[in-house]
């Protein structure tokens, strides 16, 4: 096995951790948490050793992106060499980092603030623009492995 598939297995790797992750906690378990649990701060609390946990998770699977992806681009010649989907997915994917960094330390370090001081509402409030910009990334993630699967199978 060369570099750039140990490079391409992990970076596909790392997306599958991250992207599935987001869909799991915002399509699956936050819903089953509203149905579950009529207590808010029982609630909460949850949510955000959930968040917490993920976005362990996250650090390790957007420092693995960023590592495999910019050396995928060294390897394969330098951003000079690049074809247009790789721009795309460059360019889509690098966003999707500075947002999940975004959403870390503006939303998140806000719940986790409100959580400390046992602030329900604050709280809940920076959950959901978690979860709205978690969303974005969800919707920018469509694209960006589209243009990933151009740029290796398109011809």
């Amino acid at each position: 096995m060369n570099w750039n598939t140990l490079a391409q297995f992990l970076h596909i790797l790392a997306v599958v951790v991250w992207i599935g992750g987001i869909l799991f906690l915002d399509w699956i378990l936050v819903p089953a948490l509203r149905r579950a649990l009529d207590d808010e701060a029982q609630r909460i609390r949850l949510l955000y050793r959930l968040f917490r946990d993920f976005f362990a998770l996250v650090w390790g699977a957007g420092a693995t992106l960023v590592l495999t992806g910019y050396g995928m681009v060294f390897l394969y010649g330098g951003f000079g060499a690049l074809r247009p989907a790789m721009w795309i997915m460059v360019g889509l994917g690098s966003t999707m980092v500075l947002l999940a960094l975004a959403i870390f330390f503006l939303p998140f370090l806000r719940m986790r603030a409100a959580v400390l001081r046992q602030d329900w509402p604050a709280a809940a409030a920076a959950a959901a623009r978690i979860r709205l910009l978690s969303s974005l990334n969800i919707v920018l993630a469509v694209p960006t492995i589209l243009s990933g699967v151009w740029a290796m199978f398109g011809g």
